[in-house]
């Protein structure tokens, strides 16, 4: 896509290396300071769009810091997604892996000024996806005791967000939710319809090669009286009749109990059947 390599260009200019190691620093060290403050500083950083429009712009980038979660689950999060991050970097580079965090960062800010507000969840969901994407076969451990393959985490998040699309009533909260994963589908839509496309091409080409091989391979034996073939009866013998006019093939049935044909036409029986 033009637009996305143009993008892609602008972030060169400020692209971070290593990015998400800096953002699990932060987050990490916002999780630290705030457990004395009982949640002040988090209440400071958090994107709220009446607070972004009395003044305090900074919501717009500080949420992205806000720890997800509480307690042990958070540490266990900024690992996960701290290792996804420096995978998909490695995979896509770091100017394209930028944009790709940005354009989610950019397109979950606009859904919580369309909402009221947001959090973190859905730039790391995208984060998920794109790995899964990349990775289907990966293995990952739930609850550090369930193996299950990203694929199936994957098509049950991209499920549950189908679910809360069609379930919410809300308007808003329905634009809001395909606004926070638009960049996974900018990056990987594409590909995936050209996959499918590619799937029904070959489906098609396969139908075809097999009908033409079922061509290829026909019956070589058929009776002319009731149609038995050597593939419908591997044993069955098959006969010329020597009194018959024509190639007219016979099985044992029928060789021996059948109408002689012959190539003379016999204008008198003919006027018979047409009277």
């Amino acid at each position: 896509m033009d637009i996305l390599r143009k993008i892609e260009k602008f972030v060169s200019h400020f692209a971070v290396r290593g990015l998400m190691k800096y953002i699990v620093i932060l987050t990490g060290t916002v999780f630290f300071l705030d457990l004395p403050m009982s949640g002040r500083l988090t209440q400071m950083l958090y994107l709220d769009r009446d607070l972004v429009l009395s003044g305090q712009i900074w919501r717009l980038l500080t949420f992205v810091i806000v720890p997800a979660g509480s307690g042990f689950f958070t540490i266990i999060t900024l690992i996960f997604y701290y290792w996804i991050g420096n995978v998909l970097e490695m995979v896509w580079g770091t100017n394209r892996f930028n944009t790709y965090y940005f354009l989610g960062v950019a397109f979950t800010v606009i859904a919580g000024m369309i909402l009221g507000f947001t959090t973190i969840y859905y730039v790391n969901l995208s984060l998920f996806l794109a790995y899964a994407a990349f990775f289907p076969e990966n293995t990952v451990y739930v609850m550090f005791v369930l193996p299950v393959k990203m694929k199936y985490l994957a098509a049950f998040q991209m499920l549950y967000l189908l679910y809360e699309i069609v379930a919410v009533p809300n308007i808003a909260l329905k634009v809001a939710i395909v606004l926070s994963i638009l960049n996974f589908l900018i990056f990987f839509g594409p590909e995936y319809l050209r996959k499918s496309r590619r799937s029904v091409r070959t489906s098609k080409m396969r139908k075809d090669l097999d009908s033409y091989s079922r061509q290829k391979t026909a019956s070589m034996h058929k009776c002319t009286i009731c149609g038995i073939t050597e593939k419908d009866d591997p044993d069955m013998d098959f006969r010329y009749c020597s009194k018959c006019e024509g190639h007219f093939e016979y099985c044992e049935k029928h060789i021996l109990e059948h109408e002689h044909r012959s190539n003379v036409i016999n204008l008198s029986e003919k006027k018979k059947k047409i009277n």
